[in-house]
């Protein structure tokens, strides 16, 4: 067994930020305008609008700065970008109609430019990492100054002439994307390394353009069509992939991050060798982990489309990220097949990212009311790092007797994180150099934080293996090393593995005071709910109404898919044969 060290964050000089006051930045852009949102921003809107604290409401990044620079440098860069992107320099408001909300662009105006000091001390590179943590946290943590779209900040040494030692800023999910940020970045880097590029230049296409693009014919087909790929997906995805059986919610999250040269040196060996991506063959080896140890022969999942395949969208500042759901057929496939399988798979559900979130809901009101669940979009795999083509070329030189002593470098580190209603999310950071990969469980009582690093390890055995040669399919379950979860009391209904006894705590709750029993099968139905009338229940459709109203409280159970309602109980509920004849039966779902 490889060495391993787990640690909970990494030793870094301590940091204590004291901000000093802003520096005020004027901006002038070539116009002003008021449009509609886009598609991408009205999906952000109805989601933000629904959950305003949402950890992902804001995202904040470090922004690279050279080694040289000070404050009037980077408000020099700052108020260049926000002359070029309209993004930055939009607000939103609801709109004279319901359900219309509009963006407005400020032609010109003032953004604050946040300073910290880092106090006394020499200060200088080795510190950006510690000193841009700080900031970010920060950001995250203090009250906004303003109503804008953006704050920007940095860090300075005093003892140093205000040298500039970090940056960072923090976007409203509104404005931007991830894909939107990498582009901030590069284009913030370039400023700031060649003065000569600050001249603002002809602007390219805007949210307001592409809100004009939305609206016409062709793009409401495509939109169209969209959604008729993620209706018949709907009826395919789990309600819950991912959790032990007999677990019970604990309102606790945390995150594993695997830290892992040997993986990033084998994802390379096998990019070189299937010509696929390396995020893909990731998520190929993450597909194959969570499909042995869930049990499924197929994972269909949520996925982000970063929506960015035409020419006018590659350089576009603005949120165009929506979700898809992806197929992924594990099953007889060996791991090349599915390195190249997966990545196919990926790209052709990111076609079909771009939709009317509005319409999407009431498609899967149906759906969710039809199959007995709720519906989630937070995507399984997040991938946060942008490929290249000698990422599918340069695997050649590692040898794998290289990635094998490699292993012994290999981290484990956890943190708490925001509690979620997504059972595992797993977030490509990092992956030239070394591979880092976090794993977060919506809630540790559902899936624990032994699990999520024994998941993640698998995935490093698969990944390590690959390197040697292409893995059979009948080779990958012994490579990855995990028992599929398995329990005398779950069953699969449709596309979902449900334990009995949670549905049983879900309908004891709906339908209290009513006695229930709920079988896992009853003359020939999955999955039957026999319980006694009440005053609130007396026909299938009351008890389905209150069962659907409590899932949101139990987040592994399905609705049952036939009812049968009866005007007492028998001494033993849970005989079939021994409950009267019913006052009323059937689904629910008329």
């Amino acid at each position: 067994m490889s060495p391993r060290t787990e640690t909970g964050q990494r030793r870094r000089r301590r940091v204590r930020l004291t901000p000093v006051g802003p520096v005020p930045v004027e901006f002038a852009g070539e116009r002003a305008g008021e449009g509609p949102l886009t598609l991408g921003q009205l999906n952000n809107y109805n989601w933000l609008s629904q959950a305003p604290d949402h950890f992902y409401a804001i995202l904040c990044v470090e922004l690279p700065v050279p080694a040289v620079m000070s404050v009037d440098d980077v408000a020099g860069a700052t108020g260049v970008l926000f002359a070029r992107y309209e993004s930055l320099r939009t607000t939103y408001v609801p709109g004279d109609m319901p359900g219309e909300p509009r963006q407005r662009v400020a032609a010109a105006g003032v953004q604050l430019l946040e300073v910290c000091s880092l106090g006394a001390g020499q200060w200088g590179p080795p510190d950006r990492p510690a000193a841009a943590e700080a900031l970010v946290r920060w950001l995250r943590e203090s009250p906004d100054p303003g109503p804008g779209p953006v704050r920007m900040a940095v860090t300075v040494a005093p003892d140093m002439g205000d040298r500039v030692i970090a940056c960072a800023a923090a976007f409203s999910h509104l404005a931007v994307d991830h894909g939107a940020i990498e582009i901030l970045k590069r284009d913030f880097a370039g400023l700031l390394g060649d003065p000569a590029r600050r001249p603002a230049g002809r602007p390219g296409h805007q949210p307001l353009d592409q809100a004009e693009l939305d609206a016409t014919p062709a793009e409401r087909r495509r939109a169209d069509a969209a959604l008729e790929y993620l209706r018949e997906q709907s009826w395919r995805i789990p309600r819950y992939l991912y959790a032990l059986p007999g677990g019970r919610a604990s309102g606790e999250s945390l995150a594993v991050e695997l830290s892992s040269a040997a993986a990033a040196m084998a994802a390379r060996r096998v990019a070189a060798r299937t010509r696929t991506s390396r995020p893909s063959i990731v998520l190929a080896a993450i597909c194959a982990v969570v499909a042995r140890r869930a049990g499924y022969p197929e994972l269909v999942f949520p996925i982000l489309s970063s929506n960015r395949f035409e020419r006018h969208l590659v350089n576009y500042v603005g949120a165009l990220a929506q979700a898809s759901i992806a197929t992924v057929e594990i099953g007889g496939r060996s791991f090349d097949e599915l390195a190249r399988h997966t990545w196919t798979t990926v790209m052709e559900a990111s076609r079909y990212g771009r939709y009317d979130a509005a319409k999407q809901a009431a498609m899967d009101k149906l759906a969710e009311h039809e199959r007995g669940l709720r519906l989630t979009y937070d995507p399984m795999f997040n991938n946060l790092v942008p490929e290249s083509w000698s990422g599918l070329t340069a695997g050649v030189g590692f040898q794998p007797e290289q990635i094998d002593v490699a292993l012994a470098r290999t981290e484990l580190r956890w943190c708490l994180a925001p509690v979620s209603g997504t059972p595992i999310q797993f977030t490509l950071n990092q992956i030239d150099g070394c591979l880092q990969l976090d794993m977060r469980s919506g809630d540790t009582g559902l899936v624990p934080r032994a699990e999520l690093e024994s998941v993640l390890l698998a995935v490093e055995r698969l990944l390590v293996a690959a390197a040697h040669g292409d893995i059979a399919a009948g080779q990958m379950p012994g490579l990855i090393g995990l028992e599929p979860l398995a329990s005398p009391d779950r069953i699969l209904v449709d596309h979902c593995w449900v334990d009995i006894a949670a549905v049983q705590r879900m309908v004891d709750d709906a339908a209290a005071p009513a006695v229930v029993h709920v079988f896992a099968s009853a003359s020939g139905r999955p999955l039957v709910a026999h319980l006694t009338a009440t005053d609130d229940i007396r026909t299938p459709e009351q008890a389905h109404a209150r069962c659907m109203a409590a899932l949101a409280h139990h987040r592994t159970a399905i609705t049952p898919r036939h009812y049968v309602i009866c005007r007492t109980a028998p001494a033993d509920p849970s005989d079939p044969a021994a409950w009267p004849a019913p006052l009323a039966t059937g689904t629910g779902r008329a």
